[in-house]
């Protein structure tokens, strides 16, 4: 299975507008069905997938619930320091078009290239103000 920097960057950007801390300081996770409901343009297969490379990657801290030798559900409880200063680099969408159009004449690029790129184009935006 390939993995989707459309759906990596969507994911990121859904977890950090919905995951949080109840008035009891407890954490409020999102699970499989809210992120299958919430990005209907990604299969449940696309968004687990992801959803277990990000977690591996360290952007995001998860449960996985294996049952039967595959996935039951996935609890997605925050995000990690490094998904927030991942999407903070990819937020914009203007950045995000040119991430996607320098990473489209090469083919594929890693999560920390495309980091990089974001974090390069943002500084030639702060230039030109």
């Amino acid at each position: 299975m390939k993995l989707d920097h459309n759906c990596i960057r969507a994911i990121l950007l859904y977890s950090e507008e919905h995951i949080g801390l109840d008035e009891n300081l407890g954490w409020q996770p999102l699970n499989l069905e809210d992120y299958c409901d919430a990005l209907p343009k990604y299969s449940r297969q696309e968004i687990a997938y992801t959803l277990c490379l990000l977690d591996e990657a360290g952007y995001v801290d998860t449960h996985i619930i294996d049952a039967d030798g595959g996935i039951c559900d996935i609890n997605v409880y925050r995000l990690t320091y490094s998904g927030h200063e991942f999407i903070d680099t990819i937020r914009s969408n203007k950045i995000w078009n040119r991430i996607a159009s320098a990473i489209s004449t090469i083919g594929s690029a890693s999560l920390p290239i495309i980091q990089e790129l974001g974090s390069h184009y943002a500084i030639e935006l702060l230039k030109q103000q």
